[in-house]
């Protein structure tokens, strides 16, 4: 009881350690994308805001996307895996949206501007990730022949 205890409160922990450090990479992301683009570099500060702001309008526009979604394919008769799909592909373009829409108008560029960074944006992350599967990959292969 008392180790299942200390375990919990380890990872308690350990996720509670990983919030400024997901903060500091998702900020430092946003400003090198603005780099790559030919904007000037926003601070900490203001790229945490920009990216709270984005973040925030697109939790409440997806929960809104969601209910529709799910209750339409309720009605329909679809399986709920089905919905979470579509909320998925319905939500790509509704980040590019609201993320470019809040760049141009708190950064004071173009709208284009702030679609290229949320692309930069993306990519860097999807070659992040990426990266890490390949590494995982590696190892468990290398496991695998050992």
């Amino acid at each position: 009881m008392v180790l299942q205890l200390l375990i919990a409160c380890a990872f308690c922990f350990f996720m509670v350690m990983l919030v400024p450090v997901t903060l500091f990479a998702l900020t430092f992301i946003y400003r090198w994308s603005c780099v790559l683009c030919g904007l000037p570099k926003p601070t900490v500060l203001v790229a945490s805001g920009i990216m709270f702001v984005a973040w925030l309008s697109l939790v409440m526009a997806v929960g809104v996307l969601r209910t529709v979604v799910h209750e339409a394919c309720n009605a329909a008769g679809l399986p709920r895996g089905e919905a979470g799909i579509i909320v998925f592909l319905l939500a790509l373009p509704l980040d590019l949206l609201i993320s470019a829409g809040i760049e141009s108008g708190l950064m004071g560029v173009r709208f284009g501007k702030g679609v290229e960074v949320w692309y930069t944006q993306r990519l860097i992350q999807l070659s992040i990730v990426l990266a890490i599967g390949f590494v995982v990959a590696l190892i468990i292969l290398i496991q695998q022949l050992v």
